[in-house]
């Protein structure tokens, strides 16, 4: 092989690497942006979560006709709780096996169980029409948790 043909090939070589290491980093960058904005969006429903959770007026403006303002501030905290953990699952900070414990634990509490009686179809909708695998994953734990918590546990019987 010439010289100059080496030359050339360590060339391309070299600039198929930079240009596969340019590549990856525009795709970390509009990753890092793609969460930003959706912790920014996540930031405006929480607050807007807070505010309607702790205040009466705008819990009786909100409310669904067939809810009480004070239940539906109950149900507007436990649904931030929800969206909390939510964007930590979105984000990639939450295994599968600590999403189903968190799931879990969560649907112990009254306050998250009445929200998710109440909220179960809109957030399976919400969920499926994302087209998101995270969000249905997320759904569908809690949805098992709060199955599983409405099944009576049965022990063996331990006559003889």
């Amino acid at each position: 092989m010439k010289l100059t043909t080496a030359v050339v090939l360590a060339g391309t070589a070299i600039s198929a690497a930079v240009t596969a290491v340019g590549v990856a980093h525009v795709r970390q960058q509009e990753r890092h942006h793609g969460q930003k904005i959706e912790v920014d969006a996540a930031r405006v429903q929480m607050d807007w979560l807070s505010q309607v959770s702790t205040n009466h007026d705008l819990a009786k403006l909100w409310a669904p006709e067939d809810v009480d303002p004070e239940e539906y501030m109950k149900l507007m905290h436990a649904n931030r709780l929800l969206c909390g953990f939510s964007l930590r699952d979105r984000l990639g900070l939450v295994t599968d096996e600590q999403r189903d414990l968190f799931a879990s634990e969560l649907m112990k509490n009254k306050a998250i169980r009445a929200y998710w009686d109440r909220f179960r179809g809109l957030r399976i909708e919400e969920a499926a029409t994302a087209r998101d695998g995270r969000a249905l994953a997320f759904t569908a734990a809690f949805d098992r948790a709060a199955r599983e918590r409405q099944t009576p546990v049965t022990t063996a019987s331990t006559d003889a």
